[in-house]
């Protein structure tokens, strides 16, 4: 049998007086009871603690990619280093860092007439260093996004790697019609960095483009480089 609540709706409900008609009903009347009465107050309720928890586990798992990387004409990448290179590019706990593999430079290669991914990713400001092929790399110089190394690089690390005949150069001609030669790529065969991200043989050219502006980043990951060129 339900409860029969005298009281008028329009008189103000008191805590002691919902109270003490609680404490008169059987459960299943207050079930009935607060379900009929308090159903409104129960949603608004569940929505609160649904948005503050959202919000408490957004602030502690969102990421902002802050640096990124390229496999240019292979799929052929070791995913299970990323959290070590993390680590190693001292990245803070919600920046993100994405290295996407299998991005073709070649000219069929499109998304819906829009263009390739790779090109996509890059007019995105999504590419701070590549390893490729010399396929991609004459792709990339095209596109005239590569930076040249003799004036990124670590100066050191630019002298090993010259020194050592591990500078590709290629001819570069801008909007005004101007040719001229650039070093834009390090070939980085046999070496540590190579074995470290698990590249296959062809994908033995390391590019820079930078384009995504974090320079501390960038810095380490020169660092890095240094470091494995040192292990050699």
């Amino acid at each position: 049998m339900a409860y029969k609540d005298n009281e008028q709706e329009a008189v103000k409900k008191t805590f002691e007086g919902e109270k003490k008609k609680l404490s008169q009903m059987t459960f299943g009347q207050k079930i009935e009871y607060i379900t009929e009465y308090y159903r409104l107050h129960i949603l608004v309720i569940i929505l609160i603690l649904g948005a503050v928890g959202w919000g408490v586990h957004h602030a502690l798992t969102y990421v902002q990619y802050k640096f990124y990387g390229m496999i240019i004409n292979s799929a052929q990448y070791d995913e299970s280093i990323e959290d070590d290179l993390r680590q190693r590019l001292s990245m803070d706990k919600h920046d993100g860092l994405s290295i996407t593999a299998e991005l073709s430079s070649a000219d069929d290669a499109n998304m819906g007439g829009y263009g390739s991914q790779l090109d996509i990713l890059i007019m995105t400001g999504q590419m701070d260093f590549a390893f490729t092929d010399e396929a991609g790399i004459e792709h990339l110089v095209d596109m005239g996004v590569i930076r040249p190394l003799d004036k990124t690089l670590p100066k050191d690390l630019y002298q090993d790697w010259a020194g050592d005949n591990r500078i590709y150069t290629a001819e570069y001609t801008d909007d005004d019609g101007n040719t001229d030669t650039y070093q834009v790529a390090a070939d980085i065969s046999g070496t540590k960095i190579q074995q470290y991200f698990g590249l296959d043989d062809n994908t033995k050219y390391l590019v820079i483009a930078d384009l995504s502006g974090s320079e501390d980043y960038m810095e380490n990951f020169y660092n890095l480089l240094k470091e494995m060129n040192e292990e050699q």
